[in-house]
């Protein structure tokens, strides 16, 4: 298997959420996994263990472009809700329809990640390349102001090939203009812009 990025997640104050709602951030999370899995090989089995906690893969070099695709899906189903997410790139192995039984030492660190993220952290890694551990904190930053609808715009202009404005219009049936301003005012450009200097150094 190629080199991955090994994301491993929970949910932020799951306890408080209205009956249900973990159920939405669930859905919303597959909706993320469906979208990553569009624009990179790598399936992102994306599997539930211990009630709020998730585990997803992805092709290494596209690790914070899906780090941020699954925050926008968490995002996007409520105001309030969000994950943590710890992140490690490296090998790792993968033989089953989920992630229960994967192993290697990018899903140790991306665990590890978890565990030992600041208590105001969102995103987190102790092991990725160093200009993706630079790039986090800013990510995480710009991610953590993100809106409900932000976030919906979010998930769907982190594809890849990028999409045009007048493709996400038709889309969510608003104007040319209504998406431009929710991109600028998600930091999407810039948040790009990094992504593709990471999957193409």
């Amino acid at each position: 298997m190629p080199q991955l990025a090994v994301l491993t997640g929970d949910i932020v104050k799951s306890s408080a959420l209205p009956e249900g709602g973990l159920a939405q951030v669930f859905d919303g999370l597959d909706a993320a996994a469906a979208a990553v899995a569009e624009w990179q090989d790598v399936a992102p089995r994306l599997t539930r263990a211990r009630g709020d906690s998730w585990q997803a893969v992805c092709a290494a070099p596209f690790a914070l472009r899906a780090a941020l695709v699954f925050r926008a899906g968490v995002r996007m189903t409520g105001k309030g809700h969000d994950t943590r997410i710890g992140l490690a790139t490296g090998d790792g192995t993968v033989t089953g329809a989920d992630l229960s039984d994967a192993d290697g030492p990018a899903f140790v660190a991306s665990g590890r990640a978890l565990d030992d993220m600041a208590r105001t952290a969102r995103l987190a890694t102790d092991t990725a390349p160093v200009a993706l551990q630079t790039a986090l904190p800013l990510a995480d930053h710009i991610s953590s102001r993100w809106t409900v609808r932000q976030a919906q715009i979010a998930l769907v202009s982190l594809a890849l090939p990028t999409p045009t404005q007048d493709t996400l219009a038709a889309r969510f049936d608003v104007s040319r203009q209504t998406v431009h301003s929710l991109q600028e005012a998600a930091g999407l450009r810039a948040l790009i812009e990094v992504c593709e200097m990471l999957e193409h150094g």
